[in-house]
């Protein structure tokens, strides 16, 4: 008499003819009627049953059934068969795009953005971290190698901040001389480098607002006032007395000429440059700097003042502090 096989829906998994065995239908050895030395399969089901098919994780048990288990003894994780394939047993779904269903509280981990997420009971929510892995790395982390200190190699304790993979400043609580393996891997310097104790910035810093340090407020300079001085960076050499173009230059004479441009925007005018004359639209250029910015300056020979000739400038400068690029003698 034949034996036949149901599932727990009721459908027909196959039918065992009397002293067969089935090895192929599920991962049990299923024994008919009047099979000889039928305890010795019985027995290995047990143990399959008792270690939930406890295999390595290049195999798999053979014809799984829905809502069987599986011990993943390469990744030393429980796993149940869901039609499809084994996936965690803890409530974790794992793939590159999300389970169709869900329950509340179902964690999902996105392998392609690398982003742990959670169900809400109407939507997955983003549990961390925060931007995508496709991205690079992005926020505070710590480094991915040890920071050492030059000479000593001692590890440093440093956070990394981070934008787009690329590490672009340090956050430590004490001052150290970083090792010069250390500044390559960061800042791709080939010597050590020095790092403070705060913020150490790799790259340019730009306020956009008001600084302080200490409390108190430190405000850029963005315009000129009504009066204001534009002094030589050096001294310069009197022009020829001539209606040519000619370049001024540094020069350390005892006769050399100091400038001093005060009159209220947007006119300047300089003071004298000699006591004697020079030919009218006479030009010089000028080294100047302002703050920290240094320019070449045109000026004209407009009007012929005894002992103090009017230079004027052949541009008009703005309140705010511009270099004119066609003016500059490199």
């Amino acid at each position: 008499m034949a034996y036949i096989i149901r599932n727990n829906d009721g459908s027909v998994i196959t039918t065992l003819a009397e002293g067969q065995v089935d090895s192929v239908s599920t991962s049990l050895d299923l024994i008919g009627k009047n099979v000889n030395n039928y305890g010795e399969y019985f027995n290995n089901d047990l143990i399959k049953l008792l270690t939930n098919f406890a295999s390595i994780g290049t195999s798999p048990p053979n014809s799984p059934q829905i809502g069987q288990l599986w011990y993943n003894k390469t990744s030393k994780k429980l796993t149940v068969f869901n039609g499809v394939g084994f996936v965690s047993a803890y409530g974790t779904h794992v793939a590159g795009t999300q389970p169709i269903t869900t329950s509340t509280g179902d964690m999902w981990y996105d392998t392609v953005n690398g982003q742990l997420n959670i169900w809400d009971g109407f939507r997955f929510n983003l549990v961390a971290p925060a931007v995508s892995k496709i991205y690079g790395t992005t926020g505070i982390t710590l480094p991915v190698t040890t920071i050492l200190s030059a000479g000593t190699n001692i590890p440093q304790n440093v956070s990394v901040i981070n934008s787009y993979g690329s590490p672009t400043a340090f956050i430590t609580t004490s001052a150290f001389v970083m090792s010069t393996a250390s500044s390559v891997t960061y800042l791709g310097a080939t010597s050590a480098t020095q790092v403070v104790s705060g913020l150490t910035v790799f790259n340019d810093l730009e306020v956009k607002g008001d600084f302080y340090v200490r409390g108190n407020i430190k405000t850029p300079n963005k315009t000129l006032s009504t009066v204001y001085n534009i002094t030589d960076f050096g001294n310069t050499q009197d022009p020829v007395a001539t209606t040519s173009t000619i370049n001024t230059y540094i020069n350390n004479a005892n006769n050399a000429i100091r400038f001093d441009l005060k009159k209220v925007f947007p006119v300047e005018t300089i003071s004298t440059l000699s006591q004697v004359a020079y030919a009218l639209n006479s030009e010089v250029r000028v080294l100047c700097n302002y703050n920290t910015t240094t320019s070449v300056r045109r000026f004209r020979l407009e009007e012929l003042i005894p002992g103090s000739p009017n230079w004027e400038p052949l541009n008009l400068y703005y309140n705010t502090w511009t270099t004119v690029y066609n003016n500059i003698v490199i």
